[in-house]
């Protein structure tokens, strides 16, 4: 695996912006990037799912943790760039990247726009919560989701406890799918669980808790996922 230099840096960032063509980033130059100690190959394909991606990032980073290296612009950044074709597929020879959070890592502590990042955060949710982060990891890499944007977006909702009670919520295993309503606004939604959760924080410490515990708090309004 490798890193871009400060060089490879502002070359990607007027490539996504469009104002400098693809081709102008050699991956061969060593002006532009750098290997990354301790890390093995990494296969720039169409991964079907962020799980996926995910799952082949922590595996070409052998034993480096992602969460040691979340603050390493050049490697995700150099993931980014590889994988332009599944992240952010031509329409008409034109590619749509979005906003620059999705594309371009911010600081891990600027965390409402680092946790868009559509490689690093999934990434980390993997290698932090395994299958805990089912239910955060469904569909193409190319889409953020709903469900993750409602279920990561405080830094205290990645406790493992937390997540295991949104994946029995919300998780089909039968068929790797959401339940209906999951990603809606209506009652018992992932959008309402965030909104529960901090009510409950207020009186209950939740990262002393267990799933069950958490569960049991829940309102009636999500009966129906349960």
């Amino acid at each position: 695996m490798y890193q871009l230099t400060p060089q490879g840096l502002e070359l990607f960032t007027r490539i996504m912006h469009g104002s400098a063509p693809e081709e102008s980033l050699a991956l061969n130059d060593r002006a532009f990037l750098e290997p990354l100690p301790g890390t093995g190959p990494f296969e720039a394909r169409d991964y079907g799912s962020a799980r996926e991606l995910a799952a082949a990032v922590c595996k070409s980073l052998r034993e480096r943790s992602p969460h040691e290296l979340a603050d390493r612009t050049g490697l995700w950044a150099w993931l980014t760039f590889v994988l332009r074709d599944c992240l952010f597929a031509k329409s008409g020879g034109i590619r749509k990247v979005g906003e620059m959070h999705r594309w371009y890592p911010s600081p891990p502590g600027d965390y409402q726009k680092a946790q868009r990042h559509l490689v690093r955060m999934p990434t980390l949710l993997y290698a932090s919560l395994a299958e805990d982060a089912d239910h955060l990891l469904l569909g193409k890499p190319s889409v953020h989701g709903e469900l993750r944007e409602q279920l990561t977006a405080q830094q205290d909702m990645l406790n493992r406890n937390f997540q295991k009670v949104a994946r029995q919520l919300y998780y089909v295993d039968a068929t790797d799918s959401f339940k209906r309503g999951a990603a809606g606004s209506g009652g018992g939604s992932a959008r309402r669980l965030g909104t529960i959760r901090k009510q409950l924080d207020v009186t209950w410490d939740m990262t002393d808790m267990s799933a069950g515990q958490i569960l049991k708090l829940l309102p009636p309004e999500f009966d129906a996922y349960r």
